[in-house]
């Protein structure tokens, strides 16, 4: 049998090893999910509601980083838009209300709106839509928004094509950056 010194001695060496495993998962932890202020690879992220690059009129709320691997924006002479992707801990009937409330402000009109599993809501300006769905993935426990934005830019007063796909000069596809 162990003497009551060894088995102090086992207690402690197993605490010690319990403490430094528990103090390595929350170091890890930290590093894990899209907590404000960190920046993953592929990902911007806000300390509070902001615009994003190339579409200044769709306020985005704190706790949505933006995946720019999958977004992108595309521009020719008669189109722009782009489809921009973000994921966070933040409750769809939450972003709902979020969005419902902001995207007025900047001028939008809630044409549409659709609540079931899937959140969609249909938002217009004149020349412009935008049709944003919130969804949640069970498997890393984020809430995914997807928006989908459109702008007919010959109605709207001008091409904007700046770059060559093909030859042309009027057509330009790019990731957002």
């Amino acid at each position: 049998m162990f003497s009551k010194s060894n088995q102090i001695y086992s207690l402690s060496s197993f605490s010690i090893v319990l403490l430094l495993l528990l103090m390595t998962g929350c170091t890890n932890f930290g590093s894990m999910g899209g907590g404000g202020g960190d920046t993953q690879e592929g990902y911007s992220s806000a300390s509070q509601p902001y615009y994003p690059p190339d579409f200044r009129e769709v306020l985005i709320p704190d706790g949505l980083d933006m995946n720019r691997e999958d977004s992108m924006f595309i521009k020719t002479n008669s189109f722009n838009g782009g489809v921009l992707t973000f994921d966070g801990r933040i409750d769809v009937i939450s972003l709902s209300d979020f969005f419902e409330g902001s995207m007025p402000k900047n001028g939008w009109k809630l044409s549409g709106v659709v609540k079931a599993k899937n959140y969609l809501l249909i938002f217009t300006k004149p020349d412009k839509t935008c049709m944003i769905t919130i969804s949640e993935n069970k498997l890393n426990f984020k809430t995914v928004v997807n928006m989908y934005i459109a702008e007919d830019a010959e109605s709207a007063g001008g091409g904007a094509g700046t770059g060559s796909v093909g030859g042309g000069d009027n057509f330009s596809v790019s990731p957002l950056q």
